[in-house]
């Protein structure tokens, strides 16, 4: 039995103005103005419980032709929609992601649920991933890292005291992998041809996510991508003096490109004089950075570069690199 489901989370009032969605925010906001204000906040009211057509007919403090165009506007506008089956409560990743403009958290899970992804390096930059994208419904892991837990480690990285001492793979895996699919690989990988091997072939449903701070691998793996060896995307994240960056190379174009930044960064850091300053929040913050940019291709947005300085206060996410 199909249920109208009105998106009662895009936050709906009714004031002098019209009838406001997205209330909160600026930049969403939008103000509807009808014949009768009044009996169509009624309906939206009615509807905020999912109903089938025969609880909408039998709705008479409006027409029925009112009502088939209020039905027919949420559609086209993406602020509601028909749905089967047995009528669950949302959780609050589903709700989220219904909020973005006309897109579906059924669309999202059936393009999260093909995914593996593959995270090299489980340091400041690549420990917290699994804990944020199993929430945001990603379930299969392959985790890469040959580093063993370190007393250090502790202040910025997702591990405990009793973990000390534990390859990080082993840590993740044993406290996440009842949960998640995790394929676990204590060792490091030096190029494009030795992550082939280790996942027993790419294939066109793996993100990788290069969170090591291996400038010459990074360079193999976007050269790999450059080659078509490699189909869907490579995110990279990585931080400097109070600064955060994060990438998503997914095409060739985007790929050229970063080449030319990770070859000048070889360069430069030739004789640098330089100690790692990487903190908890260069951790929380390219984890964010990162998910947000796999969000976003998943929604198909076009953001392809996250940046952040912890001096200025200045985070932002950019469609060009």
């Amino acid at each position: 039995m199909k249920r109208f489901r009105l998106k009662s989370e895009l936050i709906w009032m009714q004031k002098e103005s019209g009838i406001e969605t997205y209330y909160g925010n600026n930049y969403l906001n939008t103000v509807i103005n009808t014949d009768d204000n009044e009996g169509f906040f009624s309906f939206l009211q009615f509807i905020n419980i999912p109903r089938t057509d025969e609880e909408i007919a039998g709705y008479g403090l409006i027409s029925q032709s009112k009502k088939d165009d209020i039905l027919l506007f949420l559609e086209n506008k993406g602020y509601g929609y028909w749905i089967s089956g047995t009528v669950e409560a949302l959780t609050r990743t589903e709700m989220f992601v219904n909020t973005f403009p006309k897109k579906f958290y059924q669309d999202y899970e059936i393009k999260v649920s093909e995914q593996r992804i593959i995270i090299i390096g489980l340091g400041t930059a690549g420990s917290y991933l699994v804990e944020i994208l199993g929430k945001l419904k990603f379930n299969h892991f392959v985790l890469i890292d040959g580093d063993s837990i370190e007393e250090k480690n502790l202040e910025a990285q997702n591990y405990l005291v009793n973990e000390i001492g534990k390859y990080k793979v082993e840590a993740l895996n044993d406290r996440y992998g009842e949960k998640y699919q995790i394929t676990p690989h204590k060792k490091f990988i030096a190029n494009y041809q030795e992550l082939n091997g280790l996942v027993d072939g790419l294939t066109d449903t793996d993100i990788i996510i290069n969170a090591s701070d291996d400038h010459e691998l990074m360079l193999d793996l976007i050269q790999a991508k450059v080659d078509n060896k490699i189909s869907d995307p490579i995110l990279v994240s990585g931080y400097g003096v109070l600064a955060q960056t994060a990438y998503l190379i997914k095409n060739y174009q985007t790929a050229i490109k970063f080449i030319d930044r990770i070859k000048i960064l070889i360069v430069n850091k030739k004789g640098a004089i330089s100690e790692n300053s990487g903190s908890v929040l260069n951790s929380f913050l390219g984890t964010y950075m990162v998910s947000k940019l796999l969000l976003d291709y998943m929604l198909e947005k076009e953001s392809v570069l996250a940046y952040g300085n912890f001096e200025t206060n200045e985070i932002h996410f950019d469609c060009t690199l």
